[in-house]
This record gives structure tokens, sequence and C-alpha cells, in this order.
């Protein structure tokens, strides 16, 4: 499905995102405004990151469209829009392993490093900085960390590695990575807080 919709694929949509018909309408119009010939990739994210944010960071690029590419085809379709949408506004801990592991998975190979896991976690700081600091008046990538920040992130870094790398090789697979979270309730909602998530929803606000 590109950026047509039918009836029934609203019905679709609507029980996998457990969004409502408005909500979806709404979605369909940014959809739009974004995408070109039915589908996102990822320059088009990125730009429109850009404009939205007054500056570009990768990491962030990256997390947003590894939530919404879900088959991994490195293109995002309408569906896939509306489940990642839904997942933000939506989220709940049975969500979060899968989800979680592909936006850690930042280059996509399959394992997170303790530098992948690094920069998401930075990424979340100067998110949470860009909103509660400079009141979004300041460009993403101009957003500056205080050495306390920088020491905080590198400890919570090591604290959550270590829990999720058991077998002490220097990087989690994705099965690794699932069974451990589902079978450790206090990495799933580590896992569930770090996410960007109300600025991720921000991003769906036209």
């Amino acid at each position: 499905m590109g950026n047509k919709a039918s009836k029934a694929d609203f019905a679709d949509i609507a029980q996998n995102s457990r969004l409502d018909e408005a909500d979806l309408r709404d979605l369909l119009k940014t959809f739009n405004s974004l995408a070109k010939d039915g589908y996102l990739n990822k320059d088009q994210l990125k730009a429109e990151i850009e404009k939205k944010y007054g500056g570009m960071d990768s990491t962030f690029a990256n997390i947003l469209f590894n939530l919404f590419d879900r088959n991994g085809d490195k293109m995002i379709n309408f569906n896939e829009f509306c489940l990642a949408y839904g997942y933000l506004v939506n989220r709940s801990l049975d969500d979060v392993v899968d989800i979680s592991f592909k936006c850690i998975d930042l280059n996509g190979d399959g394992h997170i490093s303790r530098d992948e896991l690094r920069s998401v976690i930075m990424m979340n700081r100067k998110m949470e900085r860009y909103v509660k600091v400079y009141n979004r008046s300041t460009a993403l990538d101009k957003i500056v960390l205080t050495p306390r920040d920088m020491m905080e992130i590198s400890q919570e870094t090591d604290d959550l590695f270590k829990l999720l790398d058991e077998d002490k090789n220097k990087q989690v697979s994705r099965d690794e990575f699932i069974q451990l979270a589902n079978t450790n309730p206090e990495i799933k909602k580590r896992l569930c807080a770090l996410l960007v998530k109300d600025e991720s929803v921000d991003f769906f606000k036209k």
C-alpha cells in the first residue's frame, strides 16, 4: 500500500495500529505531504527532520527510520507509517522488545554494540535538552551536552550493556536481546524508557 487507502485498508490498519479513523485520515494527509509515489525513503525523512528541527542528527534519523521500516526494505509505506505512530502513542511493554532492537541496531547488522547503545542514549539526552532546556528554539544539531550529561550517558550505557551482553562478546544478537528482555522485567522497562518517545510523536505534527 502506498498513499492510497480503501475503507478495508483503514479497518485493517486501525486494528493493527490501535488508532481510530480520524487519526488515520490525519496521518494520511501528513504521509502524502512527505512521501513520493506512495513511499518515504531515508533521504526524504532526513529532509523533513532538518526542516522540522532546524538541523540534522543522524542517530535520530536512523532511530526514526528503523522504527518506521517494519519490513526492512528501506522504504516506508502508509501502513508502516501508521504502525510507528500507533506504537509511539499507545506504547506498552508488550510492544517494546522487537521495536527496541530495530531502533538500537543503527547499522542494521543484526547486532547491538556498546557504541550503538551509547548513541541512542545520547540522542535521548539531546532530545530531552532540546525540549526542556532549549525549548525547541535551537537547532537539533546545535544542542550541547554538559560534562555531567556525558558522564551519566557513559554510566547508563555501561550498566545497560552489561545486562544485555551476558556472554561478554561485546555485541548483542537479536535472539540474545529478545530472550533477555522477555525474561528480565528491569531490562524491558529500561528499553521502554530508552526510545525517543514524545519528541518522536511530535515529528508527525504538521
